[in-house]
């Protein structure tokens, strides 16, 4: 996990190293709202974006059936670009469409493996296999665990699959939620086999699309997909509500809602982390 005071020293260096330095999805805090900025450009309707802000194209996103408006604040910027007028607001409903890569992500860390499961707190033990940073109430509804946007457990082939649309490809048969067996007030959630025969029982017929899940660590970082994106979004701005009421002192409380993108970088690596969002109010 990284806080969010090491990211802001991090985008700090980023931007005194200019394009020398990158703030990559591993550097972020978690939990935290993904926005693929690639996909939402993918499926943007509008007239088209100049060729030199592509790789860079990180609009305000307004979510249709809440209301919100999230404005970027920029972590890179093209050598040589100067300042232009801020882009209009993209609508999103982070629907899930079939054959293309998600636009929204929940992006977690492991902070108990399936080595660390607990008799009697844990059971099924059998089922067990990771307790998440991500609290459950923050999905807004169901997230399904997929294959991720930096997944180093996958082999090569579906290392593969998992480029582009395959990021946000499910892993079948592995279900995400609170742990109903532990009463301590801990709002974190739990990724568990939906049944008992694991892997063999749950995977599809093409191999071992989520049989990586068995060899989660503490420190991992995952990826979900929310079934609701805008509900998700709407948690995480009243998290950040509750902090910065809990913290007078702080101003600024951050959503941890970022927007990433791949483009330009080698085929393999990491995504690149081009903006931070926040809660646009009018006044």
């Amino acid at each position: 996990m990284h806080p969010p005071a090491l990211l802001a020293v991090a985008v700090v260096a980023a931007a005194a190293n200019g394009a020398a330095s990158l703030t990559l999805l591993s550097d972020l805090p978690t939990p935290s709202f993904i926005v693929d900025l690639p996909a939402l450009l993918r499926r943007r309707v509008g007239p088209p974006i100049a060729d030199n802000r592509d790789a860079l194209f990180a609009p305000p996103i307004r979510c249709p059936d809440n209301g919100l408006e999230l404005r970027p604040s920029l972590m890179m910027q093209p050598q040589g670009s100067t300042e232009d007028a801020p882009a209009a607001a993209v609508d999103c409903n982070f629907q899930m469409v079939e054959g293309e890569p998600a636009i929204g992500y929940l992006h977690a860390s492991v902070v108990r493996a399936r080595e660390e499961a607990v008799a009697g707190e844990d059971d099924p033990l059998s089922t067990f296999l990771a307790e998440l940073d991500l609290d459950p109430a923050l999905c807004g509804g169901d997230a399904q665990l997929v294959l991720g946007l930096n997944n180093h457990h996958v082999g090569s082939y579906y290392w593969a699959r998992s480029a582009g649309a395959g990021a946000s490809m499910e892993a079948p048969g592995v279900g995400f939620s609170s742990d109903g067996n532990k009463d301590d007030g801990c709002r974190q959630g739990v990724l568990r086999w939906l049944d008992e025969g694991g892997p063999t029982a749950c995977n599809s017929n093409d191999g071992k699309r989520s049989e990586w899940a068995n060899f989660l660590r503490r420190g991992d970082t995952v990826q979900l997909v929310p079934a609701d994106g805008q509900a998700a979004l709407l948690q995480f701005c009243k998290r950040c509500g509750e902090q910065k009421g809990k913290e007078t002192s702080v101003d600024h409380a951050s959503l941890q809602v970022y927007g990433i993108s791949a483009e330009g970088r080698p085929m393999g690596s990491e995504p690149a982390v081009v903006c931070e969002y926040r809660l646009h109010s009018e006044k």
